[in-house]
């Protein structure tokens, strides 16, 4: 490959300590492309069914795609892709920065890593020269320790890109994620816990200083990049997010009913009528620096600082939503300083954020209820509200201690665990939190829930939500919204409508584009795609690659074992809401998500992919058996 491509991939078995290359060919990636498609193919052909997650068998994989460091815009993504601690099913989880720029100018458009190392290591690419070295003094680092320690070991301070793991992924946590420059992170779905149970530290990364990602046309991207540019520039969400972050209407989502208050047993705004504290804008105060992912122009992202009082930080990422979400209004804080404090904890200890809220509103509610007391949870009061012991908790989660070790798993685990009928209060599907999107709100992001390859997935139903709402993806025909119906009416016609969103949204992540570019604005991704790679490469191939790749990560989860039904959402999501536009409505989810199967050409029963869906996908049946 010689465009859009570093042209090789790395495979590491820890168990023997062997690298090996393997050149990538240009079937491989028109195919699949990078990202979650690259690690599906990789993953399928080099695992096999019901494997342990945690187990030497189970592959992590970092993966890139064909946009990423080549300067187009949003492209500074990587994905992990792994089998699930978390759910036992599939796992795609995706972060930003720089780190994934720099493992592909470092030679590689993904690692494939199996085995479990003796002892701690970690992995060393530097221009295309890998290695792996002892890391027994950084474990039981923290995620800040580790990043500091290994950028001076190293040398050259500041010219590494550090992925790795804290306390929660070394103990094998299914909250724990990865860590890059501290404080993006792969989080959701226990990948942090893969690379612990490898016993696998830190992946360090550093481009040669002549390494460039070569272009087809640089000409021609530039004229589409031009377009473009003014498109994110004229689009109102994204100047807010450069304004704000993603927390920038925290309260008004809350207003309409879309943010969960007391574990989704209430929302709107009289449920938590200072909720406006947890705006974006209300962390302006603290805010040191804005800053951007690489080749990013929104810069959506801010480093903030609590400098004193009892949830003073160090410098840390400003929280996002679903962190705003998760750490405050779910458990009715509304104090942004304890978000703040708990948040640099999370990243510190590389727990996801979303998880850790989950379980911690989870805790609150038992207590509420009588099914746990002081005397299980380490004397803390857990009040709704009750900031100190809410951030109390999380650094116990993080650490898994004492009360903090039964919820280090999430709510599904602590239920188990708590038994006494408290799993009424674990919201999740298949163990992963429900992102704090109510999915009464729009009939696409409850269908998604329950229907994507991995479940509760809060990045990904916005193709599928634009159609639904009768706007078009782009300018191509195979992009309008045809016979979508109302938001709320005519179900039977909402399942096409879905397998298209759903595969130009897996054709933008492949493609390494961040997801926030695919909210309320869709992206060029074939005419960036183009003069990139030099393809000739149309929307109709577009959306064929997005659905090839759907289709092999539900054959992952069908191989294994995992059954449609075994995706639900909890009972209290199945009730109309209160309040805001949806208010009243009583959505379907499970008859949508049958006929989102039926058009991707997947059996609704059992969620095989069917053998004339594999034929017209060109996916080779042995891939899939």
């Amino acid at each position: 490959m010689s465009h859009g491509y570093a042209g090789k991939l790395l495979f590491v078995d820890l168990s023997t300590g062997s690298l090996r290359e393997e050149p990538l060919t240009e079937e491989t990636c028109r195919k699949w492309l990078g990202g979650p498609g690259l690690g599906a193919r990789i993953l399928m052909e080099h695992t096999s069914p019901g494997i342990d997650p945690l187990g030497a068998d189970n592959m992590l994989a970092f993966t890139t795609g064909p946009l990423t460091a080549t300067g187009v815009y949003g492209g500074g993504r990587y994905t992990v892709a792994t089998k699930s601690p978390l759910t036992g099913a599939w796992a795609d989880s995706s972060s930003g920065g720089s780190w994934g720029p720099e493992l592909k100018k470092a030679g590689y458009d993904g690692v494939f890593i199996t085995g479990i190392a003796v002892h701690p290591v970690y992995l060393v690419i530097d221009g295309g020269d890998a290695r792996l070295v002892e890391a027994g003094d950084v474990w039981g680092m923290d995620s800040y320790e580790t990043d500091d320690t290994l950028q001076q070991r190293l040398g050259d301070p500041g010219s590494w890109r550090i992925a790795c793991i804290g306390p929660a992924g070394e103990k094998c946590s299914r909250l724990a994620g990865i860590v890059n420059e501290k404080g993006r992170l792969a989080a959701r779905s226990g990948v942090g816990a893969v690379m612990g149970s490898k016993k696998l530290k830190a992946v360090a990364v550093r481009g040669g200083k002549s390494s460039r990602i070569s272009v087809a046309d640089r000409a021609g991207l530039k004229e589409v990049q031009k377009v473009y540019s003014e498109e994110l520039k004229n689009s109102p969400f994204h100047q807010g997010l450069t304004e704000a972050g993603t927390g920038g209407g925290t309260s008004f989502l809350l207003s309409i009913g879309e943010c969960p208050v007391d574990n989704w047993a209430t929302t709107g705004s009289d449920a938590l009528p200072e909720c406006s504290d947890l705006d974006g804008a209300k962390m302006d105060p603290y805010k040191l620096k804005p800053y951007g992912c690489s080749a990013c122009p929104v810069r959506c992202g801010a480093i903030v600082q609590v400098k004193e009082g009892p949830f003073a930080t160090d410098e840390v990422h400003r929280p996002e939503y679903e962190t705003l979400a998760a750490l405050g209004a779910m458990c009715r804080n509304h104090n942004v300083e304890a978000v703040m404090r708990a948040n640099e904890l999370c990243n510190r200890y590389g727990v996801d954020t979303m998880g850790v809220g989950g379980a911690v509103a989870f805790a609150m509610e038992c207590y509420e209820n009588g099914l746990i007391d002081k005397k299980d949870t380490d004397g803390l009061e857990l009040t709704w509200g009750n900031a100190e012991a809410l951030v109390t908790l999380v650094e116990a989660i993080g650490k898994a201690q004492g009360f903090g070790a039964l919820l280090a798993d999430g709510a599904k685990f602590a239920a188990d665990r708590i038994g006494k009928g408290s799993a009424e209060f674990a919201m999740h599907v298949a163990g992963r939190a429900v992102p704090y999107h109510d999915p009464r709100m729009t009939p696409s992001s409850g269908t998604f829930y329950i229907s994507d390859a991995q479940p509760a997935q809060h990045m990904g139903p916005q193709g599928m939500a634009v159609l639904e709402q009768g706007g078009p993806l782009g300018k191509d025909p195979l992009l309008q919204p045809g016979e979508s119906g109302e938001l709320f009416a005519d179900y039977d016609k909402k399942g096409e409508i879905y397998a298209r969103g759903g595969a130009y949204f897996q054709l933008l992540c492949s493609s390494g584009l961040c997801a926030l570019y695919g909210q309320f604005y869709t992206p060029p991704v074939v005419e960036l795609l183009g003069p990139v790679t030099g393809w000739d490469m149309d929307w109709r191939e577009g959306l064929e690659v997005g659905r090839r790749i759907l289709s092999l990560r539900q054959a992952f989860n069908a191989r294994e074992g995992v059954r449609p039904e075994d995706f639900r959402l909890p009972k209290r999501l199945q009730t109309p809401l209160g309040v805001g536009p949806a208010a009243g409505q009583s959505e379907p989810f499970e008859t949508l998500r049958t006929h989102y199967f039926e058009a991707m050409g997947w059996d609704p029963q059992t969620g095989k992919v069917l053998p004339e869906t594999l034929t017209e996908l060109a996916i080779d049946k042995e891939l899939v058996a």
